[in-house]
């Protein structure tokens, strides 16, 4: 068995969940290999893997280019294989949020870029960092997500890792599950 585990950044935070996920499925005795989306779009062949994992940051409610691209240009091979879907976002740090995140970045992304459904998809939360240098409108749009962060009574002046390893960890082990 062997997964290929492709991920779009832009700060780090995907890459960081992607190399979670893989070691994890590695655990469980099974090949992997971890890849940026800006490399595995270059004619990656796909042909060698059981389970292809894509995942991607969201930043102003959008996937990376990239991984959005490794999608469309695989989107007649994907089918023949198992592939999952993950991302990271702020969204999912609310429960508020989360289901409009899961339908607008899991959901419609799964509809629009695969020919049949995902074995699994993941929703996980992401890293508030107020250092991170950002464009304008993104850091207008960070006021409104400050202010939510403010009101659960966290410190925002620092940097803040709301993902939940276990969570991540656990949902890696089921993806492992349906390749054994």
């Amino acid at each position: 068995m062997k997964v290929l585990i492709v991920y779009g950044t832009r700060y780090g935070t995907a890459a960081e969940i992607a190399e979670e996920i893989g070691k994890t499925i590695k655990n469980r005795g099974i090949q992997v290999e971890v890849m940026d989306a800006k490399k595995a779009i270059k004619d990656k062949d796909l042909s060698p893997f059981d389970m292809i994992i894509v995942g991607s940051g969201i930043k102003m409610g959008k996937w990376t280019k990239e991984a959005l691209k490794f999608l469309e240009i695989n989107r007649k091979t994907l089918p023949t294989k198992k592939v999952a879907l993950f991302v990271t976002c702020g969204d999912a740090n609310f429960e508020e949020t989360k289901k409009r995140a899961w339908k607008n970045y899991l959901k419609k992304v799964a509809e629009e870029k695969l020919e049949k459904e995902p074995v699994s998809m993941g929703l996980f939360g992401s890293v508030y960092d107020p250092n991170a240098k950002h464009g304008l409108v993104y850091k207008l749009a960070m006021l409104f997500y400050k202010s939510q962060l403010d009101k659960m009574g966290i410190d925002t002046s620092e940097r803040v890792d709301f993902r939940d390893w276990d969570e991540i960890r656990e949902w890696a082990n089921r993806l492992a599950d349906k390749l054994v």
